[in-house]
């Protein structure tokens, strides 16, 4: 990766010599190229945003901030300065944009437009090893991560499947055991007209049979008055009859 690396920064060095380009902005390339072999990435950045303001939209700096980009960890400007940079007529610079953009997709997780772009770098340079074993792990990635949701997925429905199964039998379920309440509600309410209608019943046959007693002790009565009264009028005639005294 190196070795690219230097490739480049003496290509741009080129570049801005034979277009006439002042040291200074030259030697910003350099001193960020330095930093950047360092590690030191924040001030890699800052002297190559120095040398933009000279050399704007230049695709060989739109590279290496890219790179300054991508170490640092922000791979969406890695990604739109890599693309910036594919404003080239250089063959060798485009494959090599392509190869890291490709990386950089890799290292989202967005193994697809990685695929895309390590296919593209191949179209340009066939021999690339890196770019080829790059391409293959990420078809691999790629097969990996989507089986797994596709098996989800399944599941997921499955589950989905079981459990309004679940839920319809739970409603029928209960639809059922509502129809037997009511059922046995309205048994009950039945059976409690049928006991009323059953007392009252009673309550009425103990109602007539105590107007038939009433009449006979009313008679019984009448009887022994009847019996008094004769007796009593035999024993006055008798003379034997003693009354109260009042």
């Amino acid at each position: 990766m190196n070795m690219r690396w230097v490739a480049m920064v003496a290509l741009l060095i080129l570049l801005m010599v034979g277009t006439g380009v002042a040291a200074d902005h030259v030697d910003l390339v350099r001193e960020g190229n330095e930093a950047f072999n360092d590690g030191d990435f924040a001030t890699a950045m800052e002297k190559y945003h120095s040398a933009e303001v000279e050399i704007p939209e230049s695709p060989e700096l739109l590279y290496n901030i890219g790179g300054a980009s991508f170490k640092q960890g922000d791979y969406e400007q890695a990604v739109d300065n890599y693309t910036r940079a594919l404003n080239t007529t250089n063959i060798g610079l485009a494959a090599q944009v392509y190869y890291n953009i490709g990386n950089t997709y890799f290292r989202m997780g967005d193994y697809q437009n990685a695929i895309t772009n390590y296919e593209k770098s191949l179209e340009i340079n066939p021999d690339d090893l890196n770019a080829k074993f790059n391409l293959e792990l990420a078809r691999k990635m790629l097969k990996e991560n989507t089986q797994p949701k596709q098996q989800d997925q399944d599941q997921e429905q499955e589950q989905q499947q079981q459990e309004q199964q679940q839920q319809q039998e739970q409603e029928q379920q209960e639809g059922e055991q509502e129809e037997e309440q009511d059922q046995d509600q309205q048994d009950g309410e039945q059976d409690q007209q049928d006991q009323q209608q059953q007392q009252q019943q009673q309550q009425q046959e103990q109602n007539e049979i105590s107007k038939e007693d009433a009449e006979r002790i009313l008679n019984a009565l009448r009887d022994d008055e009847q019996d008094l009264q004769k007796k009593i009028k035999r024993q006055i005639a008798a003379g034997a009859y003693r009354g109260n005294d009042w």
